[in-house]
């Protein structure tokens, strides 16, 4: 019974890595190549004609090219696939209608050749022969060319209708009834997905066109045939404009076979900047070569209150929301939710087409109040926290206002050094009392120094293991010689101590240069701003910046008033004199 139940399991183990071996080798196929290429821009009638801008014009494709990257994948739709289709056997029908042209003339020809009755009727039955074939082959071509548009109206049907069902959620049932359905179906998906490479594998080669082109149009059938015959897909044109020190950039996409404008985009930037108008122009033709289905964003807001005035920015523009989804273009989106009264929330994401993606966001309510941070030490200085002073209440604390977040602080001296300080987020709540020690110096001047130190150190340890190894070498030999009779105890041992003496120097300086290594490293570290501490909670007490300022005219009026009456009581004295 063991035996039968072990090879029962042994064949079921067996029949299924053959099945999982069968359905994955389809699976593992490389994706095709949608080969990307671009034009040398073209400036505008108001750009001048110079070195600079003729190099402009070649190096913003070319960024542009080496942005995308070799990552993206273009999904083809059926009408992409039909193009193709339709374009081979266009090419293949001129093909063949040229060859029955020149069998319809040579069939003519005949007659007039000087050829008996009988040879004459042979050929010219060959000829026609020859051209019911051509025939045959151009109704084929007509034929599959019906087919593959009633296909690829049935494949867009079926994609239209997928865009239509986005928001129905598929039963338990109904997928595994599709996975079984796609482990068993063998036809190629009605989206293929083809990697998306270079024309010549290069993104610095330009494709150009002839020059007897130049004034054609890109869409022109001759220039397509020309743009397809290199194996181009998508082909990036452009223009450019210059104003002063701003520059404007137009980019249109082409598809080919079709010659369809798939997309066309814009920006407009500084002419210092090119690599960021290069970045936001890239961030654009993603989506429109990725050409995926639009993505379904479900929004859930809380609390209910900042849900209820909530606003959403996708790439700065604010969206509309129906019950609670959104639908928006596949690939990089920026994302912004605003609600009064609370704190902004955002985030960038490549959403990938065809998904449905849950996003929650939970709005926070600014923190607001007052810390304040004491000296442990007493300095003559001043706070700078988040790139602004604080409120000095005496020589040893100063008050800061908070939003919640963690804080970076510096403290300056007189003198102009400084120290930084960091205030964890948990520690940052209204009525806090913090401590710090700040140590402000020059550090760089400071680290310059240790590291010259260090480094004299190891110069006088790795100098000092020279006369280590010599006398201990030395004493080494000596005790050799010893030991055969060779020389004297007294000279060994003479080495010997030598040997000990060199040693124990070697040791300190190692330990000298270790110490100031430990030093160097410390002193590097000090660049680092040190974290403040908890402090007596009771030594807070809250200082409005009004009273403080008043109190502090009303000290300097006293003192200009006392100065006055002792300039008063000195000139009266002088007068009694």
């Amino acid at each position: 019974m063991m035996k039968t139940t072990y090879k029962t399991l042994q064949r079921t183990l067996l029949l299924m890595i053959i099945i999982l071996c069968t359905f994955a080798f389809p699976l593992s196929g490389e994706n095709s190549r949608w080969i990307i290429a671009a034009q040398k821009f073209v400036p505008d009638s108001s750009v001048p004609a110079d070195a600079v801008n003729d190099k402009t014009a070649e190096l913003i494709p070319s960024d542009i090219l080496e942005k995308i990257g070799y990552s993206a994948i273009r999904n083809v739709y059926p009408d992409e696939r039909f193009e193709r289709t339709k374009y081979k056997l266009r090419a293949e029908r001129q093909s063949l209608f040229l060859q029955l042209s020149a069998e319809y003339k040579k069939r003519d020809a005949l007659v007039l050749s000087n050829y008996s009755d009988f040879k004459l009727k042979n050929a010219i039955h060959d000829s026609e022969k020859k051209i019911k074939d051509i025939q045959k082959k151009i109704d084929n071509n007509l034929e599959e060319l019906k087919k593959a548009v009633e296909e690829n109206e049935k494949q867009m049907a079926q994609v239209d209708e997928a865009l239509k069902n986005m928001d129905e959620e598929d039963s338990e049932f109904q997928r595994l009834k599709n996975l079984f359905r796609n482990i068993f179906n063998r036809d190629e998906s009605i989206i293929q997905k083809e990697d998306i490479a270079f024309y010549r594998d290069d993104y610095t080669s330009l494709f150009s066109l002839p020059d007897s082109m130049k004034e054609l149009s890109i869409t022109d059938p001759a220039c397509e045939k020309t743009i397809v015959s290199v194996g181009i897909n998508t082909l990036l044109t452009g223009h450019f404009s210059k104003y002063g020190d701003y520059i404007s950039v137009y980019v249109d996409l082409y598809a080919f076979p079709g010659a369809k404008k798939i997309g066309s985009v814009a920006e407009v930037g500084s002419v210092n900047d090119l690599e960021m108008i290069n970045t936001n122009i890239v961030m654009q033709i993603i989506p429109i070569l990725a050409n995926s289905f639009p993505v379904e964003l479900e929004i859930v807001i809380e609390p209910e209150e900042a849900a209820a005035k909530a606003m959403v920015y996708i790439d700065n523009v604010l969206q509309h929301i129906e019950n609670g989804k959104l639908i928006v273009d596949s690939g990089v989106n920026a994302m912004q939710f605003v609600s009064e009264g609370y704190k902004n929330a955002g985030t960038s994401y490549n959403f990938e087409g065809n998904k449905k993606y849950k996003i929650e966001v939970h709005f926070e309510k600014p923190k607001s109040g007052f810390i304040q941070i004491g000296l442990r030490k007493p300095i003559e200085g001043s706070m700078l926290v988040n790139g602004e002073r604080a409120l000095d209440i005496d020589g040893k604390k100063s008050q800061i206002a908070i939003n919640g977040k963690a804080i970076l602080g510096e403290f300056i001296t007189e003198n102009g050094d400084t120290a930084f300080f960091y205030i964890p987020e948990k520690k940052v709540y209204d009525g806090n009392y913090l401590t710090i020690k700040p140590k402000p110096m020059d550090r760089m001047s400071y680290i310059d120094k240790r590291r010259k130190i260090m480094y004299g150190t190891y110069s006088i340890f790795i100098m000092s293991l020279i006369p280590t190894f010599y006398t201990y070498g030395n004493y080494q030999n000596y005790v050799n010689l010893y030991k055969n009779y060779q020389t004297d105890l007294e000279t060994a041992r003479a080495w010997q101590t030598a040997t000990n003496v060199t040693r124990f120097i070697s040791i300190g300086c190692g330990i000298l240069w270790g110490y100031e290594l430990v030093r160097y490293l410390i002193a590097a570290n000090s660049v680092l701003p040190q974290n403040a501490r908890d402090g007596d909670k009771l030594l807070f007490e809250y200082v409005d910046p009004e009273s403080l300022k008043e109190t502090a005219e009303a000290e300097t009026a006293s003192e200009n008033e006392d100065g006055s009456q002792n300039i008063q009581e000195e000139k009266d004295g002088d007068i009694k004199k």
